[in-house]
């Protein structure tokens, strides 16, 4: 290995010995004046320019006297562009400007695609083979409210409508009860006829009821009719409503009150005995005799399987369907509070210490009381404490003394119950130990007097012993517990098809046998998956290029292909000037065996890799983030013509994770190095032929290379051909973890630069949503426009001053409940960019929500394994009723049961056949530089995916203080971008990337 230009930190004998410090660490120089860009965005349709932050601070590392007193704005894509009216290389389409400023969805297509080969599948839906077709269903509201005007549980409400109905039907028996069904909230719908002396103007009544703690108390409770009824009759008019372009006036909106109507009453049994229900999802507390649905994740959190259960409108042979699938989620395990500790307590500093060579998930209550013993452990207690709180701040409990039921959620800890005193009342406001009052009081002598008491809202204190922890919903867990969620919740296809059958046939969930309220309302779900036809798309051929232009490809599936010692299709010349930096526990004489063989490899690969120039390496153990990029930013000012760093990561996770963010933003964004990088955790494992050969797919894309190009159906051809001025873009956005400030989002647009396509352009922008910003979508890119306008920019400056012709975006994180919304004002800002560019350019557009969340599956009928890549259904009988979308899995999964991708066509002015859109879809999917496979998604939004989880580096997503943005001539901000209204603004920060990076590089593959 090539000795280093830099004069130390070169070998473990020349690096210092001091303790790591604990500071935070600093922002790179000039970061929070060049890091981010602040716009003025309104959704209204006033056409505005951008103002810009530029600055002239010199970076002061490289060249920088190159840019002394001046700005490098030149090239700047968001610089206004001044086009003449008219100029004809900006008329790429024969649209009209009526037609360019349309909103017409693309009707759901007659005619189904036809290319590939045809198989049979099973899918997760369950024909509803009756429903009734007349009759009026009454709807009524049904409130009730306690003494004190606080929350009332579903459990609790459905309680106190069983007894108001038990009542009700006893003083008017001529009523069916199975014809009343109640939806848990506030809803309640009677079929046939209203409820005797309910009208408009209600009944109000007091009922009493059990409370949170079980006892019971009085609550007032009001009963009315509301809205019209809903008249079934409609349901024999569902094959015209489903065709919105007939000249009918019907709307396929007046099946959403039925759908609603009916879907109350198919889960009038399975919502009256869940515990739990979230979003169409019921989980019921696992019993003892149960053999699956429940697993232990430690810390106190179980894994619980639940189910799905949806009605849905179908175009096909069945009207109406039923979706039945299995979830998941974690929940707090219902124990003894002291039984909770010996779980979590194993993970505390002392926890940690003292069983360290012990592989046990939990320690005694012994050692518990030791731990939180402040005598005893006096020197680590508040360690103990301190970690006690992180874990159990907020948790809901109860406390289980002579069968009184009272819940708390825990805000701290007190003194140990033998010392923590209060006032009782009871006895003129004497003090007593809380040990004594529970002896006095209940006659209970305290087990563990010793431990900390939990201290509950106004300063009550409460003895740990006597407390359960209760079941809830945890969203934030550790990456042990994710592993362990995901092994457990991963199925092969044919036990995942079995627990759905099981789901159809169990008497506590979705079996209909001798249901009442199914009979009464008419209704009859089938009990057998619906079987539909599919297609096997043919993949496109990955082609390399080797001597005498051959090109070929190995696959060992039809979505999986090996190619690991053949030349890239475009081997990049790699930098004479780079380095490797170790941060992990690996010697300089490893590190030296891994440049060889990666060398090696690079080779087949037809690169010739030099040895790093520059080799440093920092023991993070001994120094701080801080102190490591302070040495790199001194290395950089010596080797200002370093192109490229290799990072060998430390082993530790936790440290690993911060280093990584650092780094990307210290080498990516405008105040830093302005460099690719490539980070490689290490591990135990020796290197792989096949592990060095990824590390290559990905140092090859960041550095100018092209790993492979694509020959695809005829069909498509034209999407592929060189010079097809198409550009494909992906958008997503990235949200703050559960339980952080998910004010924050992080929005990644990226378009791509070339034909394959390989290289991409990219736009990153923060948003910061007020808490009081309600009915704004989290989904919403505010700064559409801008970003458009810079991507089409820097495309026409690539290109030789031609436009993209035609522009095909892949929308990530849309809801169908959102389609009417955000879509419609990402089109309009879409085209305000292009006429902004010029007012004669009118692309041809194709807007398509990818969604990956849904509960659709599908089954082979002649086979056990997963669905093959390239799987397209587009068959009326599980699609929308309405809208244009289709399902595709355009990959091979590695584990469990594959989940298919479900894409809707909300706009295309390139008017695609069925088979050329999903066609085109699957051929994207097989773009991705970062493995030899197809993947999931198309490779744009993939990319907008990856480009938006690394932005949450740049700007610290979970972190509750924004970035300052203010210049670096303390001038205030720019006003933000207004959403609907001032006082619900929405701020909008575009993120500077490095100029020196190529503006097409996709360096966060």
């Amino acid at each position: 290995m090539a000795s280093s230009q830099v004069s130390k930190g070169r070998g473990r004998s020349r690096q210092g010995t001091g303790t790591a410090s604990t500071e935070s660490i600093p922002a790179p120089p000039t970061m929070a004046s060049e890091i981010i860009e602040m716009n003025t965005s309104s959704t209204s349709n006033d056409v505005r320019s951008t103002n810009t932050l530029h600055t002239a601070t010199v970076i002061g590392r490289g060249r920088g006297d190159r840019f002394k007193g001046k700005s490098k704005v030149s090239n700047d894509p968001h610089l206004k562009v001044n086009m003449i009216a008219g100029d004809p290389r900006w008329e790429v389409s024969d649209l009209t400007d009526a037609q360019f400023k349309t909103y017409d969805r693309p009707s759901k297509p007659l005619e189904l695609g036809i290319t590939g080969q045809p198989i049979n599948l099973r899918a997760n839906y369950f024909s509803v083979q009756n429903f009734p077709r007349e009759g009026l269903v009454y709807q009524y509201h049904f409130d009730v409210k306690n003494r004190r005007n606080t929350d009332i549980s579903r459990d609790q409400r459905r309680a106190l409508f069983e007894s108001w109905l038990r009542r009700y039907c006893e003083k008017y028996p001529q009523t069916d009860r199975n014809k009343i069904a109640f939806d848990n909230q506030n809803t309640l719908i009677v079929l046939g006829e209203s409820l005797s002396d309910i009208d408009e103007f209600g009944i109000n009544e007091e009922i009493s009821g059990p409370n949170r703690a079980g006892r019971y108390e009085q609550y007032s409770l009001t009963v009315k009719r509301v809205g019209k009824p809903v008249d079934l009759k409609t349901l024999t008019l569902l094959e015209d409503i489903q065709q919105p372009q007939a000249d009918n006036n019907l709307e396929p909106t007046r099946l959403q009150s039925i759908k609603q109507v009916l879907s109350i009453v198919a889960h009038e049994r399975c919502s009256s005995k869940a515990d739990f229900i979230y979003n169409r999802t019921f989980f019921s507390q696992p019993t003892i005799d149960e053999r699956y649905g429940h697993w232990d994740l430690g810390l106190g959190k179980a894994l619980w399987r639940g189910f799905y259960s949806c009605l849905v409108f179908s175009k096909g042979t069945n009207q109406l369907l039923m979706n039945l699938d299995i979830s998941h989620a974690v929940f707090q395990k219902k124990q003894p509070f002291v039984e909770f500790l010996c779980e979590i307590m194993r993970h505390s500093p002392c926890g940690k210490y003292y069983n360290r060579d012990r592989n046990i998930s939990r320690i005694e209550i012994n050692d518990v009381v030791n731990y939180l013993d402040q005598n005893q452990n006096a020197e680590y207690y508040d360690g103990e404490i301190e970690f006690l709180l992180k874990q159990c701040k907020y948790l809901s409990v109860r406390s289980q003394l002579r069968k009184k039921v009272i819940g708390y959620t825990i805000h701290g800890f007190g003194q140990p119950a033998s010392t923590q005193t209060f006032p009782w009342n009871e006895k003129n406001n004497e003090l007593i130990t809380v040990e004594n009052f529970f002896k006095e009081k209940y006659g209970y002598k305290l087990k563990y007097p010793s431990l900390p008491t939990v201290e509950m809202k106004k300063q009550s204190y409460v003895p740990m012993e006597i407390l359960d922890t209760v079941p809830v919903r945890v969203k934030r867990i550790t990456d042990e517990q994710r592993a362990s969620l995901c092994l457990n919740s991963s199925l092969l296809p044919v036990d995942y098809a079995k627990c759905i059958t099981d789901v159809r046939h169990s008497s506590t969930k979705q079996c209909f046998h001798d249901d009442p309220f199914i009979k009464a309302w008419q209704l009859d779900v089938g009990t057998r998956m619906l079987t539909i036809p599919a297609r096997v798309l043919p993949g496109p051929n990955v082609s390399y290029t080797t001597i005498g232009n051959t090109s070929y490809q190995q696959r060992t599936s039809s979505s999986v292909w090996n190619n690991t010692r053949d030349q890239f299709y475009q081997p990049t010349e790699f930098p004479s000037i780079w380095a490797m930096i170790n941060l992990s526990s690996l010697y300089q004489n490893d590190c030296e065996s891994f440049y060889n063989e990666l060398s090696k490899v690079a080779a087949d690969r037809g690169i010739n890799c030099p040895p790093p120039v520059i080799f440093e390496e920092y023991n993070m153990q001994q120094h701080s983030i801080a102190d490591m990029i302070k040495k790199l930013n001194t290395m950089m000012t010596k080797n200002i013509d370093c192109k490229f760093f290799i990072v060998l990561l430390p082993d530790n996770d936790n440290i690993r994770d911060r280093i990584y963010g650092e780094l990307k933003k210290l080498c990516e964004l405008e105040s830093g190095f302005g460099i690719a990088t490539q980070m490689i955790k290490t591990g135990k494992k020796l290197w792989s032929y096949s592990k060095l050969n990824n590390i290559l797919l990905k140092i090859n894309t960041k550095l100018k290379g092209i790993n492979s190009i694509l020959q695809v159906p005829e069909p498509i051809e034209q999407f592929f051909s060189k010079g097809h001025q198409i550009m494909y873009v992906g958008i997503d956005l990235s949200h703050g973890a559960p339980g952080s400030s998910r004010g924050r989002s992080a929005v990644a647009v990226v378009a791509s630069a070339d034909d394959i396509p390989n290289r991409y352009f990219k736009e990153v922008y923060m948003q910061e949503r007020p808490k009081d910003a309600k009915g704004e979508s989290w989904e919403n890119v505010v700064d559409m426009k801008e970003i458009m306008k810079s991507l089409i920019r820097q495309y026409y400056d690539k290109h030789q001053e031609q436009p993209p012709k035609a522009i095909v975006i892949y929308r990530d994180g849309i809801s169908e409940s959102e389609f009417d919304t955000i879509f419609e004002k990402e089109l309009m800002a879409i085209r305000e960019a292009c006429v902004e560019l010029s007012p004669v350019y009118r692309p041809y557009l194709t807007y398509i929500v990818v969604n990956k969340r849904h509960h659709t599956r599908f089954f082979p009928v002649n086979s056990q394994e997963n669905v093959p890549a390239g799987t397209v259904v587009d068959s009326h009988d599980v699609t929308n009723a309405t809208t244009y979308d289709f399902f595709l899995t355009s990959h091979q999964a590695q584990k469990g049961t594959s989940r298919p991708t479900h894409y809707h066509v909300l706009y295309d002015d390139n008017k695609l056949k069925p088979d050329q859109v999903q066609l085109l879809t699957n051929a994207l999917c097989y773009t991705s530089a970062r493995c030899t496979r197809s993947i999931s998604i198309p490779a744009p939004v993939k990319y907008a995916d990856l480009l938006a989880f690394r932005a949450a580096h740049y700007i610290n997503i979970n972190d509750p203080v924004m970035v300052n943005t203010q210049s670096n001539t303390d001038q205030p901000t720019i006003p933000v971008n207004e959403s609907v209204e001032i006082s619900k603004m929405i701020k909008s920060q575009r993120i500077v990337l490095s100029s020196k990076l190529d503006r097409d590089c996709p360096f966060f593959v």
